[in-house]
Parts: structure tokens; sequence; C-alpha cells
């Protein structure tokens, strides 16, 4: 999987860019599909980051037992809404085939919007993230790190 600064050591894997599309699906790049152990029309569950910002971590539903996550997501009742736990969204959500289906109400609890492009990345060994790539963009050009500016513009869109 291609790093935003290859030969960096610490820096990010992308896996691609996803877009939300008009029907509210949003494609899993392979690589991370792989990575994270997801199956097809299996559960997943969807984490807000920080609050106030942009998008959504993604965790296999099969795996989040061991993680920090754990006992929020074992107090939620039904897929597909959203639950709020100490100012976090949470939705256990159950993909299509290999791609995430939203709904209007995901899109306002991750501040998301049709057409966003989400450069799907690397958050931890368990959390993929879905971020806009402006955020990303912005974030690195402080940094001053215009050569994985650069490289975010040639990944893949699914």
């Amino acid at each position: 999987m291609p790093s935003l600064m290859p030969g960096m050591p610490g820096t990010k894997e992308a896996y691609g860019i996803s877009i939300i599309r008009e029907d509210l699906r949003v494609g899993i790049p392979p690589r991370a599909f792989e990575r994270y152990r997801l199956k097809e029309d299996g559960f997943v569950v969807l984490i807000t980051g920080h609050r106030g910002k942009s998008g959504f971590g993604l965790l296999n539903r099969e795996t989040i037992d061991q993680t920090v996550f754990a006992g929020f997501v074992q107090q939620i009742e039904e897929t597909e809404t959203v639950c709020w736990f100490k100012e976090k969204a949470y939705t256990i959500s159950k993909l299509l085939g290999r791609q995430l289906s939203l709904r209007p109400e995901f899109l306002e609890a991750y501040y998301l919007t049709v057409g966003n492009r989400l450069l799907v990345i690397k958050s931890t060994t368990v959390t993929m993230s879905f971020t806009p790539v402006d955020i990303w963009k912005a974030s690195l050009a402080r940094q001053g790190f215009s050569e994985a500016i650069k490289n975010m513009d040639l990944l893949e869109e699914f």
C-alpha cells in the first residue's frame, strides 16, 4: 500500500480516495478491505474522530471487542442508527458487498456531504480513517509536506 511520503518512517499508509456518491455509497479500497479483514456484506462500526471534525473511522465489527470502543458498541441496540456516547457518534452498519451505504443522518453526524472525496488511510491497526481530502491537504500544507500533497493526487479513486 502506498505511503504519502515514501522512505519517511512513521508516515501513514494510504489506500486511496473514496467518494460519497449520489446514492450515498462509498467504496472501500481493496487493499484496505483486505488489511482490516472485512467481509462482503459483513458488519462494520463507524466512529467520529475529533468532535466537530469531518469524517469517520471504520472498524471491523468482528474485532471491535478488543478495542477501547467495545463498551460503547455493545450498548448499540439497532444497526444503521447513529448512537451518541461522550459526544461521539457510533454506528453499526452492514456493508453492501464491498461498499458502505450511508444514510442522510450519517452524513450529518460525521459532517459529510455528497461528493466529498475521502482519503482512506491507516489510522491504527484496527481503524481505517475516511477523512475529507481537503482536511488532509490543509494539515499537510501547514507542516510543509508538499510531497505528500502531490502524492495524494496520484491515489486511485473508489
